[in-house]
């Protein structure tokens, strides 16, 4: 067994997820007040443009947290200042949006336009989180758990997930910033559907394609110490 994957397979989780889950909870304490002031002021709060960034800032917040959740079960590397950087470049982005859709008295409080060409530059920027897990993931870390040849399979396969997913990423990301420079603000409803889109089909490809055998070698390694 490795030192080095004990080492980290102890400490990894907890550095990996616990800042982004208080910065993700901090954006959500924003977001959701602000959102429920816009459909208590707002006449047919759903049938306006605006309403969309705002149903977008949530799955966005859902979706950062749901792949750093997936990510201390199927990801580890010796954390360095880049795990630091990210987080917090993430929310300082989060946070830029949201002061775009503030509202106190009207709807016309909100910034459709701005927030859309911010959006475009955060999905875009966020596409790098996915390319940087997909350039650091190492299998040797993962040798206190399987095999060192279920460690490699693992890695290779979570490898090509999150490539995969880095790139739907990026698409979403330049979609939007067509959606900006069109000035088709209304469009962001496809934006929606894009981000749903790409959580539900990476949910199925994970857990139809790198969960089985990430259990399965999980198994074997146990059934190999006793």
């Amino acid at each position: 067994m490795s030192k080095k994957a004990e080492l980290v397979g102890s400490h990894f989780p907890t550095i990996y997820l616990t800042v982004i889950s208080l910065l993700q909870g901090l954006a959500l304490s924003i977001i959701v007040p602000n959102f429920i002031t816009y459909l208590e002021i707002v006449e047919n709060p759903w049938s306006h443009v605006e309403v969309l960034p705002m149903v977008l800032m949530l799955v966005i917040i859902f979706i950062v947290w749901h792949h750093y959740a997936i990510g201390i079960f199927f990801l580890r590397w010796f954390p360095n200042i880049i795990d630091t950087i990210i987080p917090f470049v993430i929310s300082i982005g989060q946070f830029y949006l949201m002061s775009f859709l503030k509202i106190e008295t009207a709807i016309s409080d909100i910034d459709v336009v701005s927030w859309t060409i911010g959006f475009a530059i955060f999905v875009m920027i966020g596409s790098a989180t996915y390319f940087a897990a997909f350039l650091r993931i190492d299998a040797d870390l993962f040798t206190n758990l399987m095999s060192k040849a279920n460690a490699i399979i693992h890695r290779d396969s979570t490898k090509k997930y999150f490539l995969m997913a880095g790139f739907s990423v990026l698409f979403q990301g330049t979609f939007a910033l067509l959606i900006s420079l069109l000035h088709k603000e209304s469009w962001l409803v496809i934006s929606l559907f894009l981000l749903l889109s790409h959580l539900i089909i990476f949910e199925y490809i994970l857990i139809r394609f790198v969960k089985p055998h990430f259990v399965k070698a999980l198994d074997e390694f146990e059934e190999e110490g006793n």
